[in-house]
């Protein structure tokens, strides 16, 4: 299902960032769980060079982790985190420095000060301007969003599926929907909606044959991709059933369509909140790369 490498392939230099950690309740993401389970995870952002012939590359962030300040969230949000201790920390990356911004979503953990970007090119999955314009129909303290979040001048939102006649069109990888962000074969969008609205992961080739998926909110617990935990569901205030994805269908089959990645043997998958994988790979992290 992989894409076969060119003569002239194009490999890009990733490093994985702490963009500070947040406490979360087990009970939110798995089951069977302890009721009274909490965990502090980290929210990863990813600093990318793309090589660019005859140029410096390209400077590209996937996600951008927490505010750098609780003070700059909404309202809403600021009362959503005072259970969930944030803690953020700088990059050590100049934001002058960085071309592109790719968000998995755009949930609060994930997008940091887009204001500091000045110069750079926003990309969503579809659905996720629509989404920052009307919100969702959920009383869910982590559903809400800030309509002017990203600078629409600098903002580009990949196509719905069906549009044939955007400048970036969907092909297929497997059972995923992908985009060749650059047409060299070196990064792929991978459409993954389940969690929210416009959610998307990225595949990336760092050398012969070696992969990676940066895989966003599409699980929050590695029990999930080996099966031994399943999404978990609780009662809202209001009685309602409440779930951290917004379609819990799709996410069970992105959890599948990741699997079939994993199981080449060629990709390693990454989530945005993987303390496990964080513990094992400390020596990996920026400035250091995959």
């Amino acid at each position: 299902m992989l894409p076969s490498a060119s003569d002239e392939q194009v490999y890009v230099t990733v490093s994985p960032i702490s963009g500070g950690n947040i406490t979360l309740p087990e009970r939110f993401f798995i089951e069977p769980v302890d009721q009274h389970a909490y965990h502090t995870v980290p929210s990863l952002a990813f600093h990318i060079l793309h090589p660019v012939p005859n140029s410096k590359p390209h400077g590209i962030m996937f996600d951008l982790g927490l505010r750098s300040s609780v003070a700059k969230y909404s309202e809403p949000q600021q009362q959503h985190l005072q259970n969930r201790r944030p803690y953020t920390i700088g990059f050590g990356i100049d934001a002058s420095d960085i071309d592109i911004v790719i968000l998995s979503h755009v949930h609060y953990d994930h997008h940091r000060d887009p204001e500091h970007f000045l110069k750079a090119k926003f990309f969503v999955g579809p659905g996720t301007l629509h989404l920052l314009e009307h919100g969702l129909p959920s009383t869910s303290s982590h559903q809400h969003f800030v309509k002017d979040l990203l600078p629409r001048d600098q903002t580009v939102e990949f196509p719905e599926i069906s549009d044939a006649y955007s400048d970036y069109r969907w092909d297929t990888m497997g059972s995923f929907s992908s985009i060749d962000l650059f047409g060299d074969g070196s990064i792929y969008v991978l459409n993954s909606p389940g969690h929210l609205p416009g959610h998307i992961n990225l595949l990336y080739r760092v050398s012969a044959g070696k992969w990676i998926c940066l895989c966003g909110d599409a699980y929050h617990d590695r029990r999930l991709l080996t099966g031994e935990r399943d999404i978990a569901f609780w009662a809202g205030q209001d009685g309602s059933v409440c779930c951290i994805h917004n379609d819990p269908d799709v996410a069970r089959e992105a959890l599948h369509q990741l699997r079939e990645l994993a199981a080449t043997g060629h990709v390693e998958l990454i989530g945005a909140h993987d303390a496990l994988w964080c513990a094992a790979n400390s020596d990996r992290m920026f400035p250091a790369s995959l």
